[in-house]
C-alpha cells in the first residue's frame, strides 16, 4: 500500500473549522494560505506544513505538523493571545474528516507569542500535530463523525 498524502484534506478542514469557530469571529473569516498585500489585522495564515509517512505492514499513515501564523496589531499581545486561544479553541482534540484517512488525533503541540521586530506586529505561532491512518485499515469505530470537507479552495 503506498502513502496517500492528506495534507491538503487537512488543511481545508482546519480551515474549515477556524472560519466555523472562535478563529473565524476574532479575525472576521480572515484566514489565508497566500497573504494577500494590505491584509487587515488581525488574520491568520497557514505557514509550513510537514508530513511523516509510516509504513509498516499493511498501514500506510501518517503524522502532520501544521503551524498555523496568527498576525495582530501591536505592539501589546493581548489581542494576539486571544487568537492563538482561539486557533487552540477550535483544532485541538478537535474532530476532521481527512479524505480517505482516519484522523487519530489532532492536538495543538505549542503555542509561541512574539512581537515582531518592526514594532507593531503581534505574532502567534501554533503548531498543531496529527496521526492519520487509512480509512482501509482503520478498526472500530471512526474517531470522526464530522461530514467530509469539500470544496477546490483552502
Amino acid at each position: 500500500m503506498s502513502y496517500s498524502d492528506p495534507s491538503l484534506a487537512m488543511q481545508k478542514g482546519t480551515l474549515s473549522l477556524m472560519k466555523a469557530g472562535a478563529t473565524g469571529v476574532q479575525t472576521g473569516g480572515r484566514i489565508y494560505d497566500g497573504v494577500p498585500g494590505g491584509a487587515v489585522k488581525p488574520y491568520v495564515s497557514f505557514g509550513p506544513f510537514q508530513m511523516l509517512p509510516e509504513h509498516g505492514d499493511c498501514l500506510d499513515g501518517g503524522e502532520a505538523f501544521l503551524t498555523l501564523d496568527g498576525w495582530a496589531a501591536g505592539p501589546d499581545t493581548v489581542q494576539v493571545k486571544k487568537l492563538g486561544a482561539a486557533i487552540a479553541s477550535d483544532l485541538d482534540r478537535a474532530s476532521l474528516v481527512v479524505d480517505g484517512q482516519r484522523l487519530i488525533e489532532l492536538s495543538v503541540e505549542q503555542i509561541q507569542y512574539m512581537r515582531d521586530p518592526d514594532g507593531i506586529t503581534a505574532h502567534a505561532v501554533v503548531t498543531v500535530h496529527a496521526w492519520t491512518e487509512p480509512v482501509a485499515v482503520a478498526s472500530g469505530a471512526p474517531v470522526n463523525t464530522a461530514p467530509p470537507v469539500t470544496g477546490t479552495e483552502p
